[in-house]
């Protein structure tokens, strides 16, 4: 397909497209979803040293190793809210409303057999886990209980996701926050006052099955009513609409399955070997990898939608100008914070759940560090592929990727214990992240290789330069007395890396300002007509 060609139907003007997707747009999508993360790791941050202190090592440990094996039953969605997401952007934007339509009625009745079909399997995964894994015998009857009702709440949360996925594809971030707000204030809010009066991992379960119909129930009514022109039908596909979905879900699939097996594997593969404490140690060691993970995703969720949108048009420039974009401002904003927990992250572990698990949580926060610095380089790209339904390669990549991940931790647990696993999912999302991202993304789009690597990587790895050397020197010789310390310290610290930022792209900055000036100017005081 040539870059200089529309992609837009015979006819389309005519239709009812919306408007033009402007970087403004894109911003305030981001911006909505910022929201949403700085409430929910907020609630987090404070919420997790309590829950971790109130539940006990054991209980904690089973938490996590239950909320990482149900995760895996979500695969059986074969990446339907993405393929929703991705569809019904393009047809909304060529005015197709009536196909709109029959992508997200199929998808939701799909959706529906997924969650008989999860349903079935946590009555299964309840009988056997407790076999299977390092569990005491006292507390395998809370497990099971809580495996079912985690799976309850995981059916119902992917039933009402599709109408979270329409959401997205009308870039209405604004109610999707507003949901994910809500959640995390019932779940933060249930949690607290259940385990004040006693209770465990079951009453967590049941509160966020509640909830779980609680956010879904609000996502239905606000996206009928945000969509108007969507008609829903819950009957079964036809062939052509199963071939489309498949289509592009199949490799969805094979991306989030290997994505489970690289991220979420771990805690499975502790639990399996090592006592059910280590799997504690691990998790709250790959905890702010996650808080990480949520910004980069918050910053760049807008772009798959966008991508789809521009294709759909034909605006391939749009699309460069996107991914450079894109990809600057995911790493001006994640390299401060991966930088500083690198240098820190001990003190950080220390401060937030406690001395015990500043070292062995410590040394494997630092080891992931490694890995999510190309990760988060390559999370804009990612959304972008998936955009542009260019993402077979990426599927293959995760395949070997998650084959080596798992294989390597295994063989590595029992040499280097936690630490081990780390490695093993360190060395190779190296090579596929490193290596073989940067040259397919700036092949499909038509970018010089090393000029994207230059601009997107490079500088803004190099404005970041004097921030870790303050981080270091900080760390050796001033000692954190507690949290809102260890704050103060980076706050102090940060205008640092603002002025490498500043330096490292002043040609930019002063054209920017040129630029604005005038209108500033014009719309001064005593400057208007």
């Amino acid at each position: 397909m040539s870059l200089s060609h529309s992609t837009l139907p015979a006819g389309a003007a005519s239709q009812s497209i919306p408007p033009r997707l402007g970087f403004r747009h894109i911003l305030r999508g981001a911006f909505w979803n910022w929201t949403d993360f700085v409430v929910g790791a907020a609630v987090a941050f404070f919420l997790s040293p309590f829950v971790v202190h109130h539940l006990g090592n054991v209980f904690y440990g089973i938490w996590v190793l239950i909320n990482s094996l149900v995760s895996y039953m979500a695969l059986v969605d074969l990446g339907m809210r993405g393929t929703v997401v991705r569809f019904l952007s393009a047809d909304r934007t060529r005015g197709h409303h009536e196909e709109a339509s029959r992508v997200v009625s199929g998808a939701l009745w799909f959706r529906l057999l997924v969650c008989i079909v999860i349903l079935c399997g946590t009555s299964v995964a309840c009988l056997f886990a407790t076999r299977a894994f390092h569990i005491p015998a006292e507390t395998q009857r809370a497990a099971r209980w809580a495996i079912l009702l985690c799976g309850a709440s995981l059916a119902v949360s992917l039933l009402f996701g599709i109408f979270g996925g329409v959401l997205n594809a009308l870039h209405r971030f604004d109610l999707l926050s507003a949901v994910g707000i809500t959640r995390t204030a019932l779940n933060g809010c249930g949690m607290v006052v259940l385990l004040q009066r006693g209770g465990g991992i079951v009453a967590i379960a049941t509160w966020q099955f509640f909830v779980a119909i609680v956010t879904g129930t609000m996502q239905y009514i606000w996206a009928l009513r945000t969509y108007p022109e969507l008609k829903l039908q819950l009957r079964i596909p036809d062939r052509e609409l199963l071939q489309r979905f498949w289509s592009y879900s199949a490799l969805l699939f094979i991306i989030a399955i290997s994505g489970q097996v690289i991220y979420y594997t771990d805690n499975i593969v502790i639990g399996a070997v090592l006592p059910i404490t280590a799997v504690t140690l691990y998790a709250i060691g790959f905890a702010p990898t996650m808080y990480l993970q949520q910004i980069v995703s918050s910053l760049s969720v807008t772009l798959l939608p966008a991508a789809s949108g521009l294709e759909a048009r034909g605006d391939w420039d749009q699309l460069r100008q996107l991914l450079f974009k894109g990809t600057r401002a995911v790493m001006m904003v994640a390299l401060p914070i991966e930088v500083a927990l690198f240098f820190r992250g001990g003190t950080f572990i220390r401060l937030w759940m406690g001395p015990s698990y500043a070292e062995p949580s410590g040394r494997v926060l630092r080891i992931l560090l490694i890995m999510w610095f190309f990760v988060t380089a390559n999370w804009c790209s990612g959304n972008i592929i998936l955009g542009l339904s260019k993402h077979k390669p990426f599927a293959k990549w995760r395949i070997w990727e998650a084959i080596a991940n798992l294989g390597l931790s295994i063989a590595l647990i029992h040499r280097l214990g936690i630490e081990g696993v780390a490695w093993g999912s360190v060395l190779p999302s190296l090579l596929v992240n490193g290596f073989l991202w940067p040259r397919y993304i700036t092949k499909t789009l038509r970018v010089p290789l090393w000029h994207y690597i230059w601009q997107s990587w490079v500088r803004p790895a190099l404005c970041v330069i004097p921030f870790a050397v303050a981080c270091f020197l900080s760390e050796k010789g001033w000692p954190a007395l507690h949290m809102w310390n260890f704050m103060t310290q980076i706050g102090c610290i940060l205008p640092i890396f603002l002025l490498g930022f500043g330096v490292g792209y002043r040609k930019e900055l002063i054209i920017y300002v040129s630029k604005k000036w005038p209108k500033l100017l014009f719309m001064a005081p005593g400057n208007s007509a």
